[in-house]
């Protein structure tokens, strides 16, 4: 699911994603299906992002934060 951004978009603040060196350029390619480059580290900080939020992956192109969830709790699931 893409959203094509628009002004009301709530976008997911990049902060926790920036302390992770790679993270973000990691979820861009996970985009398109490759998942390799995300660590565990980066799956951490995007557990950490607010529930509905829209993470800019590309101008004009914002994922909503449960898709990259989705993904990392697929390759890194949660221990209970």
């Amino acid at each position: 699911m893409v959203r094509e951004t628009e002004a009301d978009a709530e976008y997911c603040p990049p902060k926790a994603l920036d302390n992770e060196d790679g993270c973000y350029d990691a979820l861009r390619i996970a985009t398109g299906g490759d998942i390799r480059w995300l660590s565990k580290e980066c799956c951490t900080a995007v557990r950490t992002l607010p529930d509905g939020c829209y993470l800019l992956a590309f101008p004009g192109k914002a994922y909503p934060i449960d898709f990259f969830t989705t993904i990392c709790d697929n390759k890194f699931p949660i221990e209970k």
